[in-house]
């Protein structure tokens, strides 16, 4: 690694994201150009002439990663970088989002002139505008400050992909160091042919993008890294190394809402739960309380200096004619409730009564939420001023953001994945986890975002099934990051795939994936060694291990004397004893991998955490014979010989803390007797569902 400078247009930058609140405090900012540091470090250095490198940069949805490329381009521009590309997004929306955000902020960092700044540029076109700048990178009459830099913003489509590559091929470009950042690299740039001859296309295109620059890294921003973490370690995209991103303060992700029961989200009733094409007349319950929740937030807005939008988006399926089928319910729910609140009698009183109903809900989260006789005052104009749009790949309209303070979106794909959505307060999500992939699930929570100072307005109505999905995915995710947080500094290619996921969901999409992976189960919660007699040292390695454990530690069972057990800290014995426990056996060292990290995520959770250890036998030895290379059965079965009565060796556990078994064991067979082998039986209170991906092993994919 190196250290890259921070110089005037980094400085700039910082200053500017702080008087125009893009970043809330200086805090802020010296934290997102500190990890910038880190991800630029991490790449090709100016000084080389030829490289080429990948990164992974994983942040949080809707957490501020389009500010970190930022920071990172003005820091490659004070660094010498001459190239920076910006692989923005696969729909126009998406593209001219990420587009204007990066230019806008770079050009106040710098001056204008100090950029020449493209958008899906052609051979034909802009040949023109790129010769001149390779000649003043390379002329030694230009001072530093008057060397421009080249940023170019690409569709995610191969055909655009494709041109920007025969432009760069045409121009000697070999020596100038680049970057690219791929946003939402997950999407779309894998290879979704990997068991094919030939590779998808839009991979290919990027594959020849990068054959263009000869000397450059490869930036792969992301929220849901497990695509890119478990494609082969041998593909071109697969990252030599990871960073993580942090989110600044005033973020609310899944650990506010769903880590633990949170007042804002939502079960909708399975009832109201509909199948494409089997929709009724009437709207459902659930979406009536949702806008009667978002218009009671709009109304009560509309007192403060409406500085910022309020927004609801309603996010029903990937059907279009499901998305005008909620369109028409808002519409018709707004004409009515704005026409009935302009009169007066029974159906006013009725509605104002459920107005009421709902304000007393967000009054138990919103502290300045004002009286409803405020609030009601003010419903007409939010319901009549608030602008209901359907944003689809049908009807491809925009959202008129400039028209009116509220909005309400309804639509499905092209408000997921990276679309921000501006002040969203309520969201109405009867969408079906489908396949219950991780990744796609997760980043259509367009809920998650900067929204703590509005977030008691904050209503989220999801299927009961997504709001399982979103708490499951909490601990993935946390996790995750704290995995690649642990490895940071060394090869990602080193980093072995392995992080917690709940067993009712996919990782990511399969066809991306060339080599399998495993989720690992324990029988009744216990790993025991198949072979514990093949470890270091010919054995000498766990049994120098073992014999760590003072043998005063242990008291006899109170009613089978033979097995002596101990309580002690669970620390303290992973750190002695389990964490340098090691077998040779491919499987069992699976299995003992497996064990550590769950014992490691209960000492994380409670560092006073304390477990069981029997000394089975008091540490005599026990007769194993092997079977073909193994021990076909640790454990000593039940026996009920009258008095002598035995329950097993599965018997001895506790239930509420880790229990482990020492077995010492004189083992038998293949020619060989060992004596003194340690082999060491672990039992979980609750074991954790886990997924490994490891593509050198040839195991059988689940």
């Amino acid at each position: 690694m190196w250290q890259p400078v921070v110089g005037k247009v980094t400085s700039r930058l910082r200053e500017y994201f702080v008087a125009k609140g893009v970043l809330p405090t200086d805090e802020a900012a010296h934290r997102v150009i500190n990890e910038a540091c880190r991800v630029l470090s991490q790449c090709a250095p100016v000084t080389g002439r030829t490289a080429a490198r990948t990164g992974l940069v994983c942040g949080y949805v809707q957490s501020g990663k389009t500010a970190s490329m930022t920071a990172v381009s003005a820091l490659a521009k004070d660094n010498g970088y001459r190239i920076i590309i910006l692989i923005a997004g696969t729909t126009t929306n998406l593209v001219a989002q990420n587009r204007e955000r990066l230019e806008t902020h770079l050009r106040k960092a710098a001056p204008e002139w100090s950029w020449l700044m493209l958008t899906n540029p052609r051979l034909r076109r802009n040949r023109q505008d790129i010769e001149p700048l390779a000649q003043e990178w390379r002329s030694e009459y230009y001072e530093e400050d008057d060397r421009r830099t080249l940023f170019i913003s690409v569709m995610k489509n191969h055909t655009h992909l494709q041109k920007l590559a025969e432009l760069l091929e045409a121009v000697d470009l070999s020596g100038f160091p680049a970057i690219i950042f791929d946003d939402e690299a997950d999407q779309a740039s894998l290879n979704t042919q990997p068991l094919e001859l030939t590779a998808s296309s839009t991979y290919r295109t990027i594959d020849e993008l990068r054959r263009s620059l000869p000397f450059h890294t490869y930036l792969q921003y992301t929220a849901t890294p497990q695509a890119p973490l478990l494609i082969t370690r041998i593909d071109s995209l697969s990252a030599d190394f990871a960073e993580l991103v942090s989110p600044g303060e005033g973020y609310i992700g899944g650990r506010e809402l769903f880590q633990s029961p949170s007042s804002n989200v939502r079960r909708i009733p399975q009832s109201e739960i509909y199948s494409d094409g089997n929709l009724p007349v009437e709207p459902p319950r659930s979406l009536i309380s949702a806008m009667q929740a978002f218009f009671v937030g709009v109304a009560a807005g509309r007192m403060g200096p409406m500085n910022e939008h309020r927004s609801m988006l309603i996010h029903p399926s990937k059907a279009t004619m499901t998305h005008r089928q909620y369109y028409n319910w808002a519409n018709g729910l707004k004409s009515y409730w704005h026409q009935v609140l302009l009169t007066s009698g029974p159906d006013r009183e009725e509605l104002l009564e459920e107005f009421h109903g709902v304000h007393q809900d967000l009054a138990d989260t919103c502290d300045q939420l004002p009286v409803f006789e405020e609030v009601q005052a003010k419903l007409p104009v939010a319901i009549n001023q608030t602008f209901i749009t359907l944003v689809n790949s049908v009807d491809g309209r925009e959202v008129p953001w400039g028209n009116g303070y509220s909005h309400i979106l309804v639509g499905g794909e092209k408000l997921g994945r990276g679309y921000t959505i501006k002040g969203l307060t309520v969201t109405y999500m009867p969408r079906s986890p489908g396949g219950w992939t991780a990744d796609t699930i997760q980043q259509r929570a367009r809920f998650f975002g900067y929204h703590s100072r509005y977030l008691g307005y904050c209503r989220i109505y999801l299927h009961p099934d997504v709001h399982t999905a979103y708490s499951a995915y909490v601990s993935h995710e946390e996790d995750m990051r704290s995995r690649l947080a642990e490895h940071a500094g060394r090869s990602l290619k080193e980093w072995r795939r392995m992080f917690y996921l709940d067993s009712r969901l996919e990782p990511t999409r399969r066809n991306v994936l060339s080599s399998p992976y495993f989720r690992p189960h324990l029988p009744d919660g216990w790993f025991s060694p198949r072979a514990p007699h093949l470890s270091p040292g010919n054995g000498l390695h766990n049994q120098e291990i073992v014999a760590r454990l003072p043998g005063k530690l242990f008291m006899p069972h109170s009613i089978y004397h033979q097995h002596h057990h101990a309580r002690v800290y669970l620390q303290e014995l992973f750190r002695q004893v389990l964490a340098p426990l090691s077998y040779l056996d491919e499987e069992d060292a699976l299995g003992l991998c497996v064990v550590n990290c769950n014992l490691k995520t209960v000492i994380d959770r409670d560092p006073e955490a304390q477990c069981v250890i029997y000394l089975m036998d008091g540490g005599r030895e026990r007769l194993r014979r092997l079977n073909k290379g193994f021990i076909p059965q640790l454990f000593q079965g039940r026996s009920s010989a009258g008095a002598k009565s035995y329950p097993g060796d599965r018997a001895f556990f506790q239930d509420d803390i880790p229990t482990i078994q020492i077995h010492m064991l004189r083992v038998e067979g293949d020619g060989q007797t060992l004596n003194n082998v340690p082999a060491v039986a672990i039992k979980f209170a609750q074991q954790k569902d886990m997924l490994i991906h490891d593509e050198q092993q040839d195991r059988r994919p689940i």
